[in-house]
């Protein structure tokens, strides 16, 4: 077949930019609403996006993580370039038909377009990085559907992106129950007064020592917070929050108190053992999904010797082996 003339390829071209975008990948239009023949490029450019598994941020550029163990579908348009973003240096670049596209590599960007009339031109492209090589199924096609940019990242960037978006949604989760069950300060020292009461037979108002609290540990996605410690005479309380940001019930099993031996050898110390005080819990039994709950453990109190550090721990009452989200927290500070 002769090649077109230039001015005809002109006129199709510059149709094809007015005609062509008021199809191309429209979210409104539904296949019972496309004009006919409408459907074919939107459902290869679909395919290539399933593929290459893009996500889109604008019209023609895309978000991409790297992948060594695929090649990519990348579609360019004449009289357009293609651009495809690196994370790291391009260290080399190969391309199969050297007349068919033209590759220039600025270091973390490599630019392709096509220099030919074949709208069927196809190659190959490779690009090695210091993380690895990326390979490239390059064809032409309307310019509606073409990737303008393909911005990679590298794989463990995209960990991070999901524990930063983990971590976001536990802060505002964290901030709404805190919000919700801010009133429960209160009751928690109601709480604790009418244990005293039951606990002391006459009210002791002098003699209250109280040392505030600020420490927290998580498991599984229920967090445990230690608010205060108060010795009223022989007695102490140990308050403290548990928020259950699961989507399961925290079965209760057990709470304690005790204190770590320690046994010092050579320039380090080393644990010995535990002593466990007797206590008396004041706490739910079950605490439910999305639930932010107060509890107050009763002992005997005990002065720590030199080698003992306190312990906290809360245990779940689970049948699966190894499941249970069990809560340890150590060395918090002591009443002297």
């Amino acid at each position: 077949m002769k090649p077109i003339n230039l001015k005809i390829q002109s006129v199709l071209l510059l149709l094809l930019l007015v005609a062509g975008p008021a199809f191309a990948d429209d979210p409104d239009l539904t296949p019972e609403t496309k004009p006919a023949g409408a459907n074919a490029q939107p459902d290869a450019l679909k395919t290539r996006r399933d593929f290459n598994k893009l996500k889109r941020s604008t019209r023609n550029i895309y978000k991409v993580t790297m992948r060594s163990t695929v090649a990519f579908r990348l579609q360019t348009a004449l009289g357009y370039i293609s651009t495809i973003d690196l994370p790291e240096k391009a260290l080399k670049v190969f391309v199969g038909d050297q007349e068919l596209f033209k590759v220039e590599v600025y270091e973390r960007q490599v630019l392709i377009k096509p220099i030919t009339d074949e709208p069927d031109a196809r190659t190959n492209l490779v690009i090695v990085t210091g993380s690895g090589r990326l390979a490239f199924d390059v064809s032409v096609g309307p310019p509606e559907t073409a990737d303008f940019v393909l911005d990679f990242r590298l794989p463990q960037d995209d960990d991070l992106l999901v524990k930063n978006a983990f971590d976001q949604k536990i802060q505002e989760k964290t901030v709404e129950l805190e919000k919700t069950y801010q009133g429960k300060e209160k009751k928690l020292d109601e709480t604790a007064d009418k244990i005293s009461e039951k606990k002391l037979k006459e009210k002791i108002a002098t003699g209250v020592r109280t040392i505030e609290l600020k420490k927290s540990e998580g498991k599984g996605e229920v967090q445990v917070n230690l608010l205060s410690l108060s010795q009223v005479a022989d007695k102490a309380y140990l308050r403290f929050s548990i928020l259950n940001y699961s989507k399961t019930p925290f079965k209760l099993l057990k709470a304690m108190v005790g204190a770590i031996t320690y046994e010092k050898k050579f320039l380090s110390k080393k644990e010995s053992g535990m002593i466990e005080i007797p206590s008396e819990l004041e706490l739910a039994k079950i605490i439910n999904p999305d639930v932010y709950e107060y509890g107050v453990l009763v002992f005997d109190f005990r002065a720590l010797g030199k080698n003992e550090k306190p312990v906290f721990r809360i245990l779940e009452d689970t049948v699966a082996e190894g499941s249970a989200r069990n809560i340890e927290i150590k060395g918090f500070e002591w009443v002297s």
